[in-house]
């Protein structure tokens, strides 16, 4: 097994590594004593369940307070956990821990699975990305633990706070309070900050962890933050000020939305839809009731996602700027594409435009097979939202997803599937052609019209 293993390339071993837990997920999630005694789900559920536990979507077809019991929703949790961080981690951590050498395979296939390309600070980067989760979920637990505890008792209390914690750092969106998500609590200001707070952490990537705290350790020397972590910071704030904005333009008056709410709520219910919108999933309002030009808006913040390396899905708001930074070099001429006193290398355009096209692409065609396979009846803007809310691994419905049939149900697994290992992790797993003479010989210009 370890032989065949290690004649995986490491995009192949990450596919699998995610099949196999989800595989074994639905296996466990399907054993009746996991389930409680009313439970109505049957093995596609689970199976359902399981792929947008792995994934960290957060889309059901059957609620987990309405399916799952206690050891059920630990499964559950350990799924959410090990999909956020991905098993590759799991396993480079237990080398880690016994003192193990990394072969070179393995090294190369935690650097995929991690978004990260340097080599040399591989086990000090395992660790902290253990270290710093599991604190900032513990401590984020604790904080929801102040509101769950009196309202659900010392034992469900502790439970759902754990719950909501880790589903919130994952970006996983699933909670186990019902199929109302937190449309109970949107008005909860600890409720909503921490959750968001939960959600953006877990959305910046373990890069810019990791940097921070490096940064933070530096006693006595210049401390000086990476550009990418910078980078991601500066966005972050960009995306979740002007998206705040706009909700709060958009559904200002509806009162079905947050037309009722007094001022401050407003601002807080818009800033934590355009926080789960970065692929949470979490929702405190209901979707179908809300503006289509604002459901609009929300398929814009799921294409363009959180930040890479992390629990967060999506394009990536790093390569949607790579790829408006290039557009800006050709339109103006220029003979470098530059942004912040730097420089990006052809390399990396070549990569931002590879995912872009390839992430647009899968969301057409996953919404034209969507579109087909679907029952009658479904607005257009609805299977948009959530064919994005799949792909983008965001997990937030206009009460659709309970209602499609089996076919398109599978399309969307597919699409939760692509959208967390990354559309071109799947491409070159699945690609196994060698390159033909003629892809390596450059031949005359090709004289093509663009434009």
């Amino acid at each position: 097994m370890s032989h065949f293993l290690s004649r995986l390339s490491p995009a192949r071993r990450i596919l699998l590594s995610f099949a196999l837990v989800i595989v074994v997920g639905s296996l466990l999630l399907n054993l009746p004593f996991m389930q409680i005694a009313t439970s109505k789900a049957n093995y596609f559920d689970h199976l359902f369940t399981s792929v947008s536990m792995v994934c960290v979507t957060g889309l059901f077809t059957q609620a987990v307070a309405d399916t799952y019991n206690i050891w059920g929703q630990i499964i559950c949790m350990l799924l959410i956990q090990i999909g956020g961080l991905g098993l590759i981690s799991f396993i480079g951590l237990i080398y880690v821990r016994s003192n193990q050498k990394l072969s070179f395979s393995n090294r190369t296939t935690l650097q995929e699975s991690l978004s990260r390309d340097e080599t040399n600070s591989i086990r000090d980067f395992l660790r902290s990305i253990f270290l710093i989760t599991f604190s900032i979920e513990l401590l984020g637990a604790l904080i929801l633990s102040f509101r769950f505890v009196p309202l659900l008792g010392w034992g469900k209390g502790l439970l759902t706070s754990i719950f909501l914690a880790i589903s919130a750092f994952c970006n996983a969106g699933f909670d186990n309070l019902g199929s109302t998500s937190l449309l109970s609590y949107k008005t909860d200001t600890l409720v909503n900050l921490t959750i968001a707070a939960l959600i953006i952490m877990g959305g910046l990537g373990f890069s810019v962890w990791f940097d921070l705290k490096t940064n933070i350790q530096a006693k006595g020397r210049k401390r000086k933050l990476r550009f990418h972590t910078k980078l991601v910071l500066a966005l972050t704030a960009i995306i979740l000020i002007s998206g705040t904005c706009l909700t709060f333009l958009t559904e200002f008056q509806n009162t079905a939305t947050i037309g009722q709410l007094p001022f401050g709520k407003k601002v807080l219910v818009s800033f934590f839809q355009t926080v789960t919108m970065r692929t949470a999933g979490f929702a405190t309002i209901d979707y179908t009731q809300a503006r289509p030009v604002t459901l609009l808006l929300y398929i814009i913040q799921m294409f363009l996602g959180g930040a890479p390396g992390g629990t967060a899905g999506g394009l990536k708001i790093t390569t949607f700027l790579v790829v408006l930074a290039f557009a800006r070099t050709e339109i103006l001429g220029l003979p470098h594409t530059n942004f912040g006193h730097h420089t990006f290398s052809p390399s990396t355009i070549q990569k931002a435009f590879s995912v872009l096209i390839v992430f647009t692409t899968t969301f057409i065609l996953g919404l034209t097979f969507l579109t087909m396979v679907a029952d009658k009846g479904h607005r257009f803007i609805y299977l948009m939202f959530e064919a994005m809310s799949a792909l983008g691994t965001v997990g937030v419905t206009a009460n659709l997803t309970p209602t499609l049939n089996h076919a398109a149900l599978t399309v969307i697994m597919f699409l939760m599937f692509i959208g967390r290992i990354g559309p071109l992790t799947l491409i070159v797993s699945l690609s196994n052609r060698k390159p033909k003479k003629n892809d390596t010989i450059k031949f005359a210009n090709a004289n093509t019209i663009i434009g």
